[in-house]
C-alpha cells in the first residue's frame, strides 16, 4: 500500500511538471506569435508615417502653387517668385 500511495505522488507531480511544461511552451510559442505580428505592425506604420510625409510634401506643394496664381489674379505678381 505505501508504495501505491507513493507512486499516486510521483505521478500528481508528474502531471503538474508536464502540464507546467506544455503551459511554458504554449506561453513561448504565442509569445512569438505576438511579437512577429508586432514587427509586422510596426513596419506598416513605418510605411504609413513615409506616404503622410510624402503626402504633406505635395499638400505645401499645391499650397504654393495656389498661392502663386492667386498672387496673378490679384495683380500681386513680383514676378520673382516661381512654383
Amino acid at each position: 500500500m505505501a508504495n501505491e500511495s507513493r507512486l499516486n505522488g510521483l505521478s500528481r507531480w508528474a502531471g503538474v511538471i508536464v502540464t507546467a511544461a506544455i503551459a511554458v511552451l504554449a506561453f513561448t510559442v504565442q509569445w512569438g506569435v505576438v511579437t512577429t505580428k508586432l514587427d509586422h505592425v510596426e513596419k506598416r506604420l513605418d510605411e504609413l508615417i513615409v506616404e503622410a510625409r510624402a503626402l504633406r510634401a505635395e499638400y505645401q506643394s499645391i499650397e504654393r502653387r495656389v498661392a502663386y496664381l492667386e498672387g496673378i489674379l490679384g495683380g500681386q505678381h513680383g514676378g520673382g517668385h516661381q512654383p
